[in-house]
């Protein structure tokens, strides 16, 4: 988790471009827009689903795995 290391202190768009950075880092879409209302959401504490999945670590060979099942089943449903 990327963000237990950034203090809801720091400036917003301190907060929005580590966001920006650990959804880029994921392979997640996430705009400029969508991050800065997530900062705003971090800063005051609040909850959000969206930040959550922003936010959990990257698991690049699970998520290797799980291409190549989805693509394995595409080719024999074809």
């Amino acid at each position: 988790m990327f963000l237990r290391f950034v203090d809801r202190a720091a400036p917003k768009n301190d907060i929005r471009d580590a966001l920006l950075y650990t959804a880029e880092q994921n392979g997640e879409p996430l705009s400029k827009a969508r991050a800065d209302k997530l900062a705003n959401k971090f800063k005051t504490g609040q909850f959000d689903p969206d930040l959550a999945r922003f936010i959990q670590y990257s698991d690049p060979v699970g998520e290797t795995a799980a291409k190549n099942v989805d693509r394995e089943r595409m080719e024999i449903a074809a």
